[in-house]
Parts: structure tokens; sequence; C-alpha cells
């Protein structure tokens, strides 16, 4: 049949001048969110977590990214107020718990103007409830390179746990979600570490609330800052229980902030730390026959590490790689005989490290030792890029 016979034939069922009815762009959102109305607080906010950070990737595309995310996600809350259905009140509660304070107290506004229509809340809400801080603790590897943190907040008579794995100096890798066991937040860590033989030391810190947002709110800005890394977009079409942050950083960004008051502030290492560390390397018998070179590595190191507000002593093999190729092989000129000299003195900083912490000193130093040909050729790759030694500015002597 021809395109023009086609035309001509009668067409059945449809009312003439009549559109077909548009579909609400929504729709697929509070279909989604309608399975969460019988479910638990925790849920609703990890599914609202992880719509943030689609919205989030979605705006990255823009150079002016910031603006494009906040109109988007004022449309989509102001379309959703407008929606007198109980999947969308359970949208925005789930939302309301999520990202910085501003968005959550725009969003509560509008679930509020909702809830006062006669829409129906959702089970798991409480009005009025918030997280409040119950316990934290810290499990670290032996070198301290690898931490993970357990924090309990009671909210509604439901104790939630948010466990934190990150490094420092490259930030957040990891974020899971509990309902705390009766055994509390200590026991989820026991069992990580009798379920990962000798990745983690057996030693459980407790933490205060001041303590783990020290910790964790640098990750947390860090993060938003720095943008998605090639993971990310992945990262939300995963399914592993340990879930990337893009994931879970909104609801991350919520909890850690209502562990403090607004006006807390973290406290810093005084840029003295440098020096006494830096003195302190050299009086340690490294021997060294140059001191100038042993200097120069030491404030390098030491610097970078109070700048990151961590102290200088605190460090382990893959915040030095980090630290080596950032600080060091993309920002100063090394001569061919401190070149050679690098190795030598690292593995000397790497001891001295170890000798001024509450470690296990044999273990450690052996640790140290294995780890450390890995560090070195890893800063040597970097070193030989050559897009690295075009940003370089600096001496590594002064």
């Amino acid at each position: 049949m021809s395109p023009q016979s086609k035309s001509r034939k009668k067409k059945q069922g449809k009312t003439p001048g009549r559109r077909p009815q548009q579909q609400s762009p929504y729709a697929p959102l509070l279909e989604s969110a309608a399975a969460l109305r019988s479910e638990s607080w925790l849920l609703a906010e990890s599914w609202a977590s992880e719509l943030f950070g689609t919205l989030w990737l979605g705006a990255w595309r823009f150079e002016d990214w910031s603006d494009a995310f906040a109109s988007e996600y004022g449309r989509m809350v102001e379309a959703l107020g407008g929606i007198e259905q109980p999947e969308a009140l359970t949208a925005l509660r789930a939302l309301s718990g999520v990202g910085d304070g501003d968005l959550r107290a725009l969003t509560a506004g509008v679930a509020n103007e909702l809830a006062a229509r006669g829409v129906a809340e959702p089970d798991w809400y409480s009005a009025g409830a918030l997280p409040v801080f119950r316990d934290a603790f810290l499990v670290t590897n032996l070198l301290g390179d690898v931490e993970v943190i357990a924090f309990t907040q009671d909210r509604a008579g439901v104790a939630e746990t948010m466990m934190f794995m990150r490094q420092p100096v490259l930030g957040a890798t990891s974020i899971e979600l509990f309902s705390t066991p009766d055994e509390g937040t200590s026991a989820l860590l026991e069992d990580m570490i009798s379920s990962t033989p000798q990745a983690f030391r057996n030693v459980i810190t407790p933490l205060t609330a001041e303590q783990v947002f020290d910790r964790l709110w640098p990750d947390v800005e860090q993060f938003w800052v720095d943008g998605p890394d090639e993971e990310a977009e992945e990262g939300l079409l995963g399914d592993e229980e340990a879930l990337h942050p893009v994931q879970l950083m909104a609801l991350t960004e919520a909890r850690v902030s209502q562990l403090v008051p607004d006006d807390y502030e973290i406290p810093s290492i005084s840029p003295k730390r440098t020096d006494e560390v830096v003195e302190a390397f050299l009086a340690s018998g490294h021997g060294i026959a140059d001191v100038g070179a042993a200097r120069a590595f030491a404030r390098v190191v030491a610097s970078a590490a109070v700048e990151q507000n961590r102290d200088p002593v605190e460090y382990g093999p893959a915040s030095l790689t980090a630290v080596l190729i950032m600080n060091l092989a993309a920002r100063l000129h090394v001569s061919d005989e401190d070149l050679a000299l690098l190795p030598e003195i690292a593995r000397a900083w790497a001891h001295f490290t170890v000798e001024a912490r509450d470690l296990p000193r044999a273990e450690a130093l052996q640790e140290w030792d294995e780890e450390l040909p890995t560090v070195l050729a890893e800063f040597s790759e970097a070193y030989a890029d050559p897009e690295l030694a075009a940003e370089r500015d600096g001496q590594f002597r002064d």
C-alpha cells in the first residue's frame, strides 16, 4: 500500500481534534516512590540520594553545572508539590533528608504544604524526627591508608548506621547503609575484620561525633568540588553491596552535617607542625649523608599533610604515593642527583613515621619495605609524564 492510499483510509477509534494525552515526565519517579511508602525511612533516603546523584551527574555536562543542577532540582520539587498524590509526598519526604541544609529546608517546606492539603504521609514518616548521634567507631589497616568509620544515629526509635570507607588524601571510596544490629555498631566492624583477614587491624577505636565530622566532612566537600570520576555513572547502575559515593554522598552530607552544631569548626593543625616534624626526622638518625635533600623531601611531605589537615607522621603507602605525585612530580623540578637519592630518603621517612606512631613496629616496617618499590615506581612513572613535567614551576631545593 502506498503512503498516499494509506492516508485516505478511514481512521477508527479516535475523536477528531483530540491530542493524545502526554505522560508526566515525573511518572517513572512517582512509580518508583510509590514502592517506598511502606519501606523504611533509611531506604527511602537512599533512593533519594541516588536520584540526587543522577541529577548531579547530568548537570556536570554544563559549564555552569551548579546553576543547572539547582534549576533542575527546583523544577522537580515544584512539580512534585503540585501533584496531590501520596507517592509525590513520599518522594518529597525522602528528598528532604538528603543534600545540604538549604535544599532540605526547601523540600521539607514543599512537602509540608502538600501534606497540609490532606495527602497521606508514608508509613515510615514521623514529623519532627531528626537523626541523633549514638556512637561511632574507627578501624584502619596497619599503616592507616584505609579507614572505615561506622557511625550510628537514632531516629524515631530506629537505629541507622552508615559505614564509610575512605583513604586519607584520596577521600571517599564506598559507603554502606545498615539497620543497626541488636549487638550494636561495633558488631558490624567486628564482622568486617573477621571476614577480611589481615586487611584491617583488630583494633576498634571509639570516635566522638566531632571526630567523625572532622574526618568525613572534608571528603564530602572534596567530592562535590572534584566532580564525578570515570566510575560514577557506572556506580549508579551497579549492584554491589558497597555503593559508589555518588549514590549516597547526598545522604552522607545530610547525616554528617547533623553531627555538629552549625557554628562548629574543624580544628586546624598548626603550620608549626611542619617544622617540628622536619627537624625530628633529621634528628632521627636516618643516616642520609645529603641532609639538604632529606630536608627538602621531608618539607614536601610534611607540609602537604598539614595542608590536608593531617598530622605529618600519619603516612602509609597510598597517601605517600598520592603526595609524591601531586606535590612533587606535578610541581617541582628534581635534579638527577636528587632523584637518585629519593629511594633512600623515602625509606628513611617511612621508617621514621612508624617510630613516631603507635604501630606494631616490626610488622609495620616490613609492610613499608614491601610497598616502597611500588610507591617509588609510581612516582617515577608520574615524574616522567610530559604533561606533569609541563606543570612544574618550582624547585625541589630552595
